[in-house]
Formats: C-alpha cells, sequence, structure tokens
C-alpha cells in the first residue's frame, strides 16, 4: 500500500512570550491508505496537536505533511479552508452540536458545504438513529450525540477521519455504542486516526499504534508489538500504568 499519509520531521513550537513549548521534536511517520492509527500517550505529550496539524486546525513550525500526495504544510489560508471542509472529518471530545437543530438537520448543514455529500438520512439510519432523526441534542444520549458528530463528518465524504478522544466525555456504558460505530468504518476501508486513552480498543481496532511523550514519537508498530513486546522504556512505563 501506498503511503496516504506522510509526516516528514514535523516540529510545532509554541511561543508564548519568551517561553518556548516544543509540542512536536521531529515527528517522522507513514500511514497507508485505509489503514487504521490510534495515537496514544499522556496528557500533554502532543496527540492532539499532530492531529490538529494534519486537520488543518494548527500549522507547524517546521517540516511537511502530506495527505494523498499534496502538501497540507504548503497551503495558504484560502486552500486551508477547502481542505477542511472538504478533505477530512474531524470528531471532537464533546459533538460540537448545534443545540437549536433536529440530529437530521445537524448532518445536513454539514452536507451544505461539500458538493456530493451521503444523503443525512442514509447515515443516521446507517449508526442506528432512523427514529431519532427529529431529536433535538437535549433529548438524546452522550453516546447517541457523538455518533451523530461521527456522520456528520463522514457525511462530506472525507478523505480521512480524525478523532480526538471521542469516548473521553461519555459514561462507561455509552462508551461501546461509538467504539461500534468506528468499527464499522473501518470495515469501509476510512483511513482513519484515533487519539485514545481505550487501550483495548486500540490494540483491537488499530493497524498501527504510534506512542507519543514529550512531544517525540517513541515507538510506533503492530498493536502487538507495542502492547505485547515494546522496547521504547517510555513505552513500556506507560503501559505498565493503564494496562
Amino acid at each position: 500500500m501506498q503511503n496516504f499519509v506522510l509526516f516528514d520531521h514535523v516540529c510545532k513550537t509554541y511561543r508564548m512570550g519568551d517561553v518556548c513549548i516544543d509540542a512536536l521534536k521531529d515527528a517522522s511517520f507513514t500511514i497507508a491508505e485505509g489503514e487504521i492509527c490510534v495515537i496514544v500517550g499522556q496528557s500533554g505529550a502532543g496527540k492532539t496537536t499532530l492531529l490538529n496539524i494534519l486537520g488543518g486546525m494548527d500549522r507547524l513550525t517546521s517540516g511537511h505533511v502530506l495527505l494523498a500526495g499534496e502538501d497540507v504544510s504548503g497551503f495558504d489560508r484560502k486552500r486551508l479552508t477547502t481542505y477542511r471542509r472538504h478533505e477530512v472529518g474531524f470528531v471532537f471530545q464533546f459533538y460540537n452540536l448545534l443545540p437549536n437543530m433536529t440530529a437530521l438537520e445537524n448532518v445536513q448543514i454539514a452536507g451544505q458545504l461539500c458538493k456530493d455529500p451521503i444523503p443525512a438520512d442514509e447515515v443516521l439510519r446507517q449508526v442506528g438513529l432512523g427514529e431519532r432523526m427529529q431529536n433535538f441534542p437535549a433529548q438524546l444520549s452522550g453516546g447517541q450525540k457523538q455518533r451523530i458528530a461521527i456522520v456528520r463528518a463522514l457525511a462530506m465524504k472525507p478523505k480521512v477521519m480524525l478523532f480526538d478522544e471521542p469516548t473521553s466525555a461519555l459514561d462507561p456504558e455509552m462508551v461501546k455504542e461509538v467504539l461500534n460505530v468506528i468499527r464499522e468504518l473501518t470495515r469501509s476501508g476510512m483511513t482513519i486516526l484515533i487519539v485514545s486513552h481505550e487501550m483495548g480498543f486500540a490494540r483491537e481496532i488499530s493497524d498501527r499504534v504510534l506512542f507519543i511523550c514529550d512531544g517525540v514519537i517513541k515507538e510506533e508498530g503492530t498493536p502487538e508489538q507495542i502492547f505485547t513486546c515494546p522496547h521504547d522504556p517510555a513505552t513500556i512505563k506507560f503501559l505498565s500504568m493503564v494496562l
């Protein structure tokens, strides 16, 4: 499989007055088309920064990021806006649904941003929300809201789906229904990057796992390699605390 996502020596430094914080340090990796990559590490390690750079939500300081052969890091503001709207599906921790719109309308409004969206009612039925289309967000559970957020991004037919801790705001009983939707996406051949603290899910669903510590990709490999026989001391220490 060809490289679909490419990070080439990516650095990201945030400057606050005289203070510089290196959120990513010389990050290099590739992901093939249709591959599912789960990014793990402690809070503040650089996971979300990595996702935001690929999603066009943040700019890198140096290096290059390519998606499907296009240099995202070289896009001007206009091209970056088009990229965020049409080529990337981003699912956040906290749904971001419009409270005065129904489930159906929340998905439909996203579809208005692209030329040939998947019909909103079709994707809602796919995730078991066919009977909830006319409900407002306040009438839905956390798991149902997150499923709507996922299909809202999916309806735009993105090249890649990005998930930033998609289950962290959910009660345990709601986590399973959201993870099942993501599993269905993996069967469709969608290229997916997920920042997650759900190690069991990461091990089960991923083709590739990246472990980040202090802005550095310390280790990457198959779930079997990372969870069964990690080599880097930082990876070993992290997994000993979360498994």
